[in-house]
């Protein structure tokens, strides 16, 4: 029975090759798309899940009352660490990683700019899984001034040649010697590296300041069985011995599992930027519409095209099939039709992925090998399929009474209007998916275009990296704005886009708890005008007053804040960081030092030279190439030692909407991929219903119908279909639009005009579809379409 039914579903496809065309590759899109995204949930779910201890690792962070940032900060004083595993039994072992920064790397004539690397404590092989190809796991960082370097360091700087107990040269004065070679971090890690140095080699005069420098991202194993929250709960009362009764009080000790930091941490200073598991869930969606949509073609065409099988199960019937057989017969055509689907949405998948894998940063395979989930979730999605699709079908075609069929009596079949049904549900899904792109799309052209309160234009930030070179900054400076080409010059320890520091200040005049946290920028006289911002009262820093180098200038919601109607008959000063109570000389139109997604908070902004770590140079942009050539010439006798290097300000500060441009990108793609499959169904329907009314239009055209009326007649249905489902659709995308809106502080207003601009889209998509057919018919010759039979 298998073998004749197999014939069978062969010759229908071969036997009806437009309808099965359009079939295979409406359900092989459909499909195609739900494998990627399910190989990018995958991955997301995946991360950090090789660590064989990690489901007992947890990373300490903290939240302060009344910080400025709300949801805590990932990294905490250098002491927190040690002294949990000193005095909390349940903590089995304990690690640090401090970013190294940017250095200069060189062995013999190789010289190269390296990043990516942390300070971090020897224990780190106890407690993650990464892998070490030489040298000992245990006390490989245990020693001042080692290293441990991946695989591709290690070919760049030493070949083929086993690199355990040589050196590297860092900075042009520091010898690490290399103590191991390290697998590449796989990509479903919550952070990265290609190099790790021993904590036992960094000195810092705050190191073990419980106050300040909080900059180590701290993870801790538990022991098993323990609990986090018990653990927190200790550490909490171990604070009220090291810092005062107020900071104590305002400041609560957070334990992260590491399974969940990549999806569902949202903290200030994340080691590296986290994704979002309310992206797994829209993703998660899009794939199940667009499964639904193929899955709902399938059922459209194969009960549209029931009459014509009619005769077919007539017979069948009359010679003894029994309704039981006719259903496994025609479920068999849907297994069959599905499984060749799979195989194509496998093959075009397999083409496709590199192209995705390019615009996400990521390395997505097809291996059922090394990824045996794929292939189980693979095949659940075909039977489910199969089911789904073939059920209703099977149930029609199995259910027509002989004896009116062969009479040729078939009347209405195949649920005319759950066909109806079923188109409407397509398109509210397409409808979705068309506002969810225009919203998208929408809130990254605000974010582009939105004025940010500062220019960031042709502005190029130069890298500082010697105290030596630090000490000439003035120098180069004028030697800089020489130059043609180059419109002004400043140096500073940060700048806008999210390198803010958070130091204590105290606002002469106001109570302590009437202070709001402020974050803090250290800039010289020439930032504001480099960046081109705004000053509102008072005025800038100059050079013309000694005194400005302990002044103040905050902006405007600091004032607001601190209820100053005239700032500049205030004082401030700094205690944490010695600097005096001095005036606050000018305020700052608010300007978004940070992204979109966070409201502006206060700011305060000091002169601290001895912080200074780059230039930002503002250039003209008729003369760029040539003022980066001469800049690149003039550097060369500031800092002879370290090549030259720069980067873009724009692209920097745009790589904190890179998760929206991806997500931007997807979505479309996603969206034309439903609207695509959308279109198939709607086409095969078009045309099954142009074939089946040929003889009514001849004779309405015989009676006198215009080519326009033939035209409303054959679209209106449709038409109707559409409205009916974007009734439906555009409340539900509203509502999603403004939950996704929510995460940005600056948003778009979504109006009516965009909602009429999706019922544009999707109404035109429809008639453009259904267009083809009803064109052809209404041109048709009535002579021949009576005579058809």
């Amino acid at each position: 029975m298998f073998q004749n039914n197999l014939k069978i579903s062969i010759r229908r496809l071969f036997g009806n090759k437009l309808y099965a065309a359009i079939n295979l590759l409406g359900l092989s899109l459909g499909l195609a798309s739900v494998i990627m995204i399910g190989l990018f949930i995958q991955f997301e779910l995946s991360f950090d899940r090789f660590h064989e201890k990690g489901d007992r690792v947890y990373r300490l962070a903290s939240q302060t009352e009344g910080a400025s940032f709300e949801n805590g900060i990932a990294k905490v004083h250098g002491p927190w660490g040690p002294t949990a595993m000193a005095q909390i039994p349940e903590v089995e072992d304990m690690t640090r990683f401090l970013p190294y920064g940017q250095a200069l790397v060189s062995r013999e004539e190789k010289r190269f700019y390296e990043s990516g690397g942390f300070y971090v404590d020897a224990s780190i092989f106890n407690m993650f899984s990464f892998e070490l190809l030489k040298g000992d796991r245990a006390n490989a960082l245990e020693a001042p001034n080692s290293i441990v370097i991946n695989e591709e360091l290690a070919q760049k700087y030493f070949g083929d040649a086993d690199p355990v107990g040589l050196s590297l040269t860092f900075e042009n004065e520091r010898e690490y010697q290399v103590k191991g070679v390290l697998k590449k971090v796989p990509d479903n890690a919550h952070f990265n590296f290609r190099f790790l140095v021993s904590m036992s080699t960094y000195e810092h005069p705050e190191m073990d300041s419980w106050v300040r420098w909080n900059q180590f991202y701290t993870y801790l194993l538990l022991q098993p069985g323990s609990s986090s929250t018990m653990v927190a709960k200790k550490f909490d009362a171990i604070l009220a011995d090291h810092v005062d009764e107020q900071l104590s009080a305002s400041t609560t000790p957070l334990l992260q599992p590491l399974f969940d930091i990549h999806l569902h941490s949202n903290l200030f200073r994340e080691i590296t930027a986290n994704a979002d598991i309310r992206y797994i869930y829209i993703f998660g969606c899009i794939a199940l519409f667009i499964l639904l949509i193929a899955c709902v073609n399938f059922i459209n065409l194969s009960t549209a095209r029931a009459i014509t099988r009619a005769k077919e199960v007539g017979v069948r019937k009359v010679i003894g099939a029994t309704k039981g057989k006719l259903i496994y017969q025609f479920m068999g055509e849907s297994f069959f039709f599905t499984i060749l689907a799979g195989g194509m949405a496998l093959v075009l998948a397999y083409y496709v992925l590199p192209a995705v894998n390019a615009l996400l940063g990521l390395s997505l395979g097809l291996n059922f090998l090394t990824n045996p989930m794929l292939f189980l979730g693979l095949a659940a999605i075909l039977l489910a399929v199969g089911l789904f699709a073939g059920a209703y079908p099977a149930l029609v075609l199995a259910s027509f009474h002989p004896a009116k069929v062969l009479k040729g009596r078939v009347g209405k079949i195949g649920g005319v209007n759950l066909r109806r049904a079923l188109v409407v549900v397509q398109f509210a899904i397409a409808g979705f998916l068309i506002v969810s792109t225009l919203v998208v799309n929408g809130q990254v052209k605000f974010i582009r275009q939105k004025h940010l309160g500062f220019n960031k234009e042709q502005i190029i930030n130069i890298p500082i990296r010697t105290a030596e070179a630090r000490q000439k900054i003035s120098l180069f400076k004028s030697t800089l704005k020489a130059l043609p080409g180059v419109i002004e010059v400043s140096a500073s320890a940060n700048r806008p886009g999210g390198s803010d520091f958070g130091i204590p200040y105290v606002a002469e005049g106001v109570p302590a708890d009437a202070q709001p946290p402020a974050r803090l920028l250290v800039v010289d006289h020439d930032f504001v005008k480099t960046y081109g911002m705004e000053i509102v009262a008072g005025r800038d820093f100059s050079e013309a007053f000694a005194t400005d180098s302990t002044a103040y200038l905050i902006n405007e919601t600091a004032a607001k804040q601190l209820g100053w109607s005239d700032p500049l008959a205030h004082y401030m000063s700094m205690p944490a960081i010695n600097r005096p109570k001095a005036p606050v000389v000018g305020v700052i139109k608010d300007f978004h030092f940070r992204s979109l997604h966070e409201e502006i908070s206060p700011l305060v902004v000091i002169i601290q030279p001895d912080w200074f770590t780059g230039f930002s140079v503002k250039l003209e942009a008729a003369n760029l190439e040539e003022a980066l050539a001469a800049i690149e010439v003039k550097w060369k006798t500031f800092e002879p030692n370290h090549p030259f290097s720069y980067q873009f300000f724009d692209q920097s500060y745009e790589a904190l909407y890179q998760s929206e441009q991806q997500t931007s990108l997807l979505i479309q793609w996603l969206t034309l991929i439903a609207i695509l499959i959308t279109c198939l169904g709607l086409f095969g329907l078009s045309t099954y219903n142009a074939v089946r009314r040929t003889k009514e239009i001849g004779i309405r055209k015989v009676l006198g119908a215009s080519v326009s009326q033939i035209f409303t007649l054959m679209s209106k249905e449709v038409i109707l279909l559409v409205v009916l489902s974007l009734v439906f659709a555009l409340p539900l995308v509203w509502w999603a639009s403004q939950k996704w809106l929510e995460s940005f502080a600056y948003r778009m207003d979504i109006d009516a005009s965009l909602m009429f601009k999706a019922a544009v889209i999707a109404l035109l998509i429809a008639i453009l579809t259904v267009g083809y057919h009803s064109i052809k018919t209404a041109l048709s010759n009535p002579v021949k379409a009576l005579r058809t039979e």
